[in-house]
């Protein structure tokens, strides 16, 4: 029984990354690593940074510079999309940056990118946060 239970604890790791990498090709665009972004913001090279959540969680906490445009209604506000720079489209766990991500590629705006390791990830590795107000971007 100890030789079973040694075997299943070793495979655990290995369960952990494998789940870390399926994750990861989920996505459709490249990512953007947050020190990236954090460098490219220094340097005013960075995309246009879009929240993608609901305005509430937005006024909760959101990436500096952030702009909310909330999932349901990226169709109808394509036009905000186009930068320089390209786009990155972040929300908590990544499932609604997903849908985001579908969204603006079938519609072919170019260079859209999505935060590696979600927002989630943002928190928790204490990268800097703003709260409350929603920015729309054309204000």
């Amino acid at each position: 029984m100890t030789g079973f239970i040694q075997r299943r604890l070793l495979a655990l790791p290995l369960l952990v990354v494998l789940s870390v990498i399926a994750q990861a090709a989920d996505y459709m665009s490249p990512g953007l690593t947050p020190e990236r972004l954090l460098e490219q913001q220094d340097t005013g090279k960075a995309p246009l940074v879009v929240d993608v959540r609901n305005p509430a969680e937005f006024g909760v906490a959101h990436i500096p510079g952030a702009i909310n445009i909330p999932v349901d209604e990226i169709e109808a506000r394509l036009d905000e999309f186009k930068h320089n720079n390209g786009v990155l489209i972040y929300c908590i766990n990544g499932s609604r940056t997903r849908q985001a991500e579908a969204i603006l590629l079938g519609a072919d705006i170019p260079n859209v990118y999505h935060l590696e390791g979600t927002f989630s990830g943002w928190i928790r590795d204490k990268h800097p946060i703003e709260k409350g107000g929603v920015k729309k971007s054309g204000w």
